[in-house]
């Protein structure tokens, strides 16, 4: 038996796939026939299957020794080489807990769509989580260590239940205090509350205190699942979780907004986050230009534009001035005239950015800080208490 922390694995099956075009060749030409091709898309796929009961047989030696296949390189599109394995993860013991069983899908991928050369190859392994069976445990510690763990999670759904109840039952108080505000000021002033006083009784603080206590509660009850191995989203309950977690931590600030140095950051924030969304608008308009030009000027010489993700990747790390000379070093020279495109393209974003645009976004926050910093006072009762200061003292226009 292995050690603990390491990884019992067992080789399932090997599947091996060739994509091979239909070629008929005729003295210096070659034809391609679409006609013949499956789904009208230019090759067929050879498949060979290697089963562990054929490899134990008597045939096996005979079969593993001889060429069972010919393969002509000229033809070849794609290789595909996939097999499982199958595993026990053994570190878990040590946390006292029940191990977990894996089954590993992995695919070797030689690509040769291009017929440059260079045969591309691609390694890709998804990872299933599986219910073991037939369990044999000899020790009650890990039963009860687990016990455990779902009696705290059981603690914790309790817990954002009743935040869960008490930022509800305030949201509703709240709104229904805006309802009687509002038919307050039109009964004693004639006058229609905005939109943006009646967003003062909402309390955004609350809204995400909500959020993250549902997100907790869902990701709790599959926690509790997974580790009852009933379940093994493993996924979704570590997005819900770890969001939450976000939120929480967000939530914290909060607090902080009861000292004036803390404040200010917050109601700078506040104030400078509808200008700067303005300006992110206007800013990927000139982003998704070079995206897009990128990705078509670029695409066939450089294999970081070779798609828009990647393309858009590459800026966004350029911007941050992260691998600018290996962009730069890159391309390939076989066009005089897209290099010296590329050299324009690059130094024409690096300098709109950076230069530019950076320090545009720079400056809406410094400027929001500023104001905020020298409006101390007015800012400190912005909102409702400065309306309602405003109508016993003057008229609303």
């Amino acid at each position: 038996m292995p050690a603990p922390g390491r990884v019992l694995s067992l080789v399932e099956l090997g599947e091996v796939k060739l994509g091979l075009p239909r070629l008929s060749k005729t003295s210096d030409t070659m034809e391609i026939g679409f006609a013949d091709f499956e789904d009208t898309y230019g090759y067929d796929t050879e498949c060979i299957l290697l089963k562990p009961k054929e490899l134990t047989g008597k045939k096996a030696e005979l079969k593993l020794n001889s060429s069972f296949f010919n393969l002509e390189f000229y033809r070849l599109i794609q290789i595909e080489i996939s097999f499982k394995l199958k595993g026990i993860a053994l570190q878990t013991i040590h946390a006292r807990e029940l191990p977990d069983c894996y089954a590993f899908q992995n695919t070797i991928t030689f690509n040769n769509r291009a017929h440059s050369g260079k045969i591309k190859i691609y390694f890709d392994s998804d990872t299933d989580i599986q219910e073991c069976k037939d369990w044999h445990i000899f020790n009650s510690v890990l039963q009860k260590n687990t016990q455990y763990i779902l009696v705290f999670d059981g603690f914790v759904i309790l817990s954002c239940l009743a935040s869960l109840i008490l930022c509800t039952r305030s949201i509703v108080l709240a709104w229904r205090l805006q309802k009687r505000f509002v038919d307050f000021f039109w009964e004693k002033y004639k006058r229609r509350v905005c939109y943006a006083v009646r967003l003062e009784f909402l309390n955004g603080w609350y809204v995400l205190v909500i959020i993250s206590d549902v997100m907790t509660i869902i990701g709790s009850i599959l926690k509790m699942e997974i580790k009852a191995k009933n379940l093994t989203s493993y996924d979704v309950c570590s997005i819900l979780l770890g969001t939450s977690t976000l939120f929480v931590w967000v939530g914290v600030i909060r607090y902080l907004g009861y000292f004036q140095t803390y404040n200010v950051l917050i109601l700078t924030m506040q104030a400078s986050l509808p200008k700067v969304l303005r300006f992110c608008c206007c800013a990927g308009m000139i982003y998704l230009g070079y995206t897009f030009c990128g990705w078509i000027v670029l695409g066939p010489y450089h294999e970081k534009f070779e798609d828009l993700n990647t393309v858009a990747e590459c800026l966004f790390s350029l911007v941050n001035g992260d691998d600018m000379f290996a962009t730069f070093a890159q391309i390939q020279q076989k066009s005089s005239l897209v290099w010296m495109f590329s050299r324009l393209y690059l130094y024409s974003f690096i300098s709109l950015f950076i230069y530019m645009i950076l320090s545009l976004f720079i400056a809406l926050i410094t400027d929001s800080y500023d104001t905020i910093k020298i409006n101390w006072e007015l800012f400190q009762y912005a909102g409702l208490g400065v309306f309602v200061a405003f109508l016993q003292h003057g008229s609303v226009e």
